[in-house]
Formats: structure tokens, sequence, C-alpha cells
């Protein structure tokens, strides 16, 4: 696994060539895991991180943001708020 910070851009942050390319990541609040480190290439992985202005992290670092990120969610949650469809947030562990 690849662990990177940094935000999604919306538009562009993950195109089709990227797909095509194999990159493959799950986004989790505030950080960006990269799926199946064996099947990318490098160099476009890390092209992928410039385009994206993205910073890669230890696992540590990245669970410690994540954590940060959802207690800070967590701590904003009114379950009195109108909430229809969500759920209240919590903590995991990164994969």
């Amino acid at each position: 696994m690849l662990y990177a910070q940094g935000t999604v851009t919306g538009r562009g942050f993950l195109t089709h060539a990227d797909r095509d390319n194999s990159i493959n990541v799950e986004v989790w609040g505030n950080i960006i895991v990269f799926l199946d480190m064996e099947a990318h290439n490098e160099t476009l992985t890390n092209e992928w991180l410039t385009r994206n202005s993205l910073t890669a992290i230890s696992k540590a670092a990245a669970q410690a943001l994540y954590d940060t990120h959802m207690d800070t969610a967590i701590a904003g949650f009114d379950p009195d708020d109108n909430n229809e469809g969500r759920e209240e947030p919590t903590r995991r562990t990164l994969p």
C-alpha cells in the first residue's frame, strides 16, 4: 500500500487513463490509499502524485492524520441535526 496526503480536487483527479494504468485509490477523509501497489508503475504513480499535489507518507503518519480528521468529524456530528442518510462517523484502521 502507498499512502498520500492531499486534497481530492474533483474533476481530473482520477481519470479513465489513470484507471487504465492501474491507478486504483480509495479516499479516507484526507488520506488517499493506493491499492494493489504490485500492479503500479512507479513512474506513473509519482507523476499522478505530482499532478494532484499529493505527498506520499508512511502508514503511521496516514493513520494519525486520518484519526485527527475523524475526531473532528465525530465531534461535529449532531444526531439531532438533519442527517438523513448519513451514518454517525467512526474511526477505522487504514488498510
